[in-house]
């Protein structure tokens, strides 16, 4: 009774986890990697210290806790909860077409900032991420150069009117 109770938890616990959906960072296995790349500067040292943390087994249970806790909190939260790393999962997207047959697409992601692709009817295609600062909102290209920055009005006079 008590090897059947056993076995439909870890098979819930398994399907919950595959629901999810969410690669994830693995914050747990990063830093038992990092800590292992640490010990030693000779590749012998960090090989047995693999060995060793693999057999006791730091490494598999690292693993499977980052697979069922760690990247499932990560894949809700928006934040690895271990390392602190934002989700690689974009959170929302909306995508319109306007009147003039331009399609817009906009991503949310885990920083808070939002990602806008435009697509006009001719095939042309521009790229700019919105992020929100103190000072207001500022769009910056592909290669992270400001493109305008609405700093007139601080965000904080806003709230409550929007």
């Amino acid at each position: 009774m008590k090897t059947r109770f056993s076995i439909l938890i870890i098979s819930i616990l398994l399907l919950l986890s595959m629901g999810t959906g969410c690669i994830g960072n693995f914050g747990l296995s990063g830093k038992v990697r990092d800590f292992n790349l640490d010990v030693s500067k000779d590749r012998w040292g960090r090989e047995i210290v693999f060995v060793v943390l693999y057999v006791i087994p730091v490494y598999p249970f690292a693993g499977f806790l980052d697979i069922l806790v760690f990247n499932s909190i990560e894949f809700w939260t928006g934040k690895n909860p271990i390392n602190g790393s934002a989700s690689v999962t974009p959170i929302a997207m909306d995508e319109w077409t306007t009147e003039d047959g331009t399609k817009v697409t906009m991503t949310g992601l885990p920083d808070n900032s939002i990602d806008v692709n435009v697509v006009r009817p001719d095939g042309e295609t521009r790229f700019f991420n919105l992020t929100r600062t103190d000072q207001g909102v500022t769009a910056r290209d592909e290669a992270g150069n400001v493109i305008v920055s609405a700093a007139d009005l601080p965000m904080d006079a806003l709230e409550g009117h929007l």
